[in-house]
């Protein structure tokens, strides 16, 4: 029954039915489809209405097309029986994933690296002008790079999926997917050890530990972490600060924050030394805080003060947002509460402008401390309300903590203690 439909269709589009066979997600995007086929996109339309049309496709709710199970299993036997290029198509579309992410990173606040593969022939760019159409985007096509990155291990296509996990990172990092993230870094990293790639080690392993400590996974994060310190005579000096602001942070995260400050202070003096301001400011704020949480608090706001101009200068709105917040901490324990309210109101203020939801939650946590602690509790409320939405938006579990620290509020006798 299928071959008659089959034979039935335009000779090219019974080529892009044999592609869309090797489409490893459960839909296909008209965009991934012309990829796939390295076609444009209204003939990819074309092909494509036709053959939902000879009932060889089906659409999702999404408007996705579906290529039923059976169906894919005939059309990879078509496609080697054709011999044709299936290396080639798989290239594509691992090609448009990576190209169109670091696209999409850019309307999200996230600083991307140059583009340092070009992009293949016949590999779709998706016109994207704001946040909302990048976000679109990256979940159109989730389901897709999850499933290729499981499915495509052909040795060939190694350093398309450690720059492809390296391209998608940043966008399960700031919704808050730490689950997503591990899954995809791990695979990053084995094709990085696969290659012996130490740069691709690094980044790859600093984005796993960060990921693992984040989630409490300490044991695995140390793994990561031994792996990391292990590439350092490997490694330009660049790289090695970096390694050493990782490591900071991953202490930090696990609280061990003497060994967190000694690894930051390391990696400022390496970004000092090269005459790196961007990264020596955005480090300074990473020791304040860990001065911060070692109760040296005057010391804190000392270098907040110098690394904020320096990051508003730079429109490096991420740190400067985390700065700001980093300074609230500090005033806050020394009971400045009406300075500590101030510095995060402004530190929401910068993260809406890097639509940085995940963190604007975490500060709004902190501002909720310190109003309750004013008296305020219809404000401290309303501050925990706000976090909890913007981490129930983006499916944090940490949602539940925000619920009920404003439920705690409206219980008899809620006071200006800590919840």
């Amino acid at each position: 029954m299928f071959s008659w439909s089959y034979r039935a269709l335009p000779p090219e589009t019974a080529v892009l039915f044999r592609h869309l066979a090797l489409h490893p997600g459960p839909s296909v995007s008209a965009a991934a489809a012309a990829s796939l086929a390295g076609i444009g996109v209204p003939e990819a339309r074309r092909h494509l209405r036709r053959l939902a049309s000879a009932n060889l496709l089906s659409r999702d709710a999404e408007g996705g097309y579906v290529l039923h199970d059976l169906l894919r299993v005939y059309g990879v036997e078509l496609v080697e029986a054709e011999q044709d290029d299936g290396l080639g198509a798989r290239t594509r579309l691992l090609d448009y994933l990576r190209h169109n992410a670091q696209a999409a990173n850019r309307f999200l606040g996230i600083t991307v690296a140059e583009e340092d593969v070009p992009l293949a022939d016949g590999v779709v760019s998706v016109p994207l002008g704001t946040r909302e159409e990048a976000l679109a985007w990256f979940r159109q096509e989730e389901a897709t790079v999850s499933s290729a990155l499981r499915s495509m291990d052909d040795p060939r296509l190694l350093r398309f999926r450690m720059t492809l996990t390296r391209d998608w990172v940043s966008y399960y990092s700031l919704m808050g997917r730490w689950s997503e993230e591990i899954a995809a870094k791990r695979i990053g990293l084995d094709a990085a050890l696969r290659l012996d790639d130490p740069a691709a080690v690094l980044q790859n392993a600093s984005h796993l530990a960060r990921a693992l400590a984040e989630t409490g996974q300490a044991a695995d994060a140390d793994r990561h972490v031994e792996l990391m310190l292990g590439q350092l005579h490997r490694l330009g000096p660049v790289e090695r600060a970096v390694t050493e602001r990782t490591v900071g942070w991953v202490r930090g995260r696990q609280k061990r924050h003497d060994e967190a400050l000694r690894h930051a202070r390391n990696a400022l003096e390496i970004f000092r030394a090269l005459g790196d301001d961007r990264a020596a400011a955005r480090e300074m704020n990473a020791v304040g805080w860990y001065l911060a949480l070692l109760g040296r608090y005057e010391e804190t706001i000392a270098l907040c003060e110098e690394a904020i101009p320096l990051l508003r200068r730079d429109e490096n709105l991420r740190i400067e947002a985390a700065a700001w917040d980093t300074m609230g901490y500090a005033r806050h324990r020394l009971g400045d509460l009406g300075g500590a309210v101030a510095d995060y109101q402004e530190s929401l203020r910068v993260y809406g402008e890097a639509f940085d939801d995940y963190n604007r939650a975490e500060v709004l946590e902190h501002l909720a401390s310190a109003q309750q602690e004013q008296g305020s509790l219809a404000d401290a409320r309303a501050s925990w309300l706000r976090a909890a939405e913007l981490l129930s938006a983006i499916g944090s579990p940490h949602a539940a903590r925000m619920w009920a620290n404003a439920d705690a509020l409206d219980a008899p006798g809620a006071s200006s203690e800590h919840p």
